[in-house]
């Protein structure tokens, strides 16, 4: 399952997840993963975040606090995220990969240094 991960020193770059999600995604953000809809990402695309990041004290994130409306409410993303997409499940909503067409628009709207895949 594919991601795109931005780290804190804006660096760029997609990504295959395996399952369990909760662990491989844990492994890029530094501990439990907290799912987000930010005001810059329309549905089907979340942002996957560190759920202690801020009690952590891990540096600002500037993509995903500018996706996240950060600008707005005040409110900070710290720490590596992940984009992903979602979508409906039977037992409620599941974490799916995000489209390559979508990545790499991400990659160019941010001009984030090391974009490569």
């Amino acid at each position: 399952m594919k991601g795109v991960v931005i780290t804190t020193a804006d660096e760029v770059s997609v990504r295959d997840f395996a399952a369990p999600l909760n662990k491989s995604l844990g492994a890029v953000v530094g501990g439990y993963i907290e799912l987000v809809h930010p005001q810059g990402l329309q549905p089907p695309y979340c942002m996957i975040v560190n759920e202690e990041g801020l009690l952590k004290d891990l540096p600002l994130n500037r993509a995903g606090s500018l996706l996240y409306g950060t600008q707005f409410h005040g409110s900070p993303i710290v720490g590596d995220i992940v984009i992903m997409a979602e979508k409906s499940a039977p037992e409620g909503r599941d974490i799916v990969d995000i489209p390559e067409k979508v990545a790499q628009e991400l990659i160019k709207a941010f001009k984030l240094k090391g974009a490569e895949q």
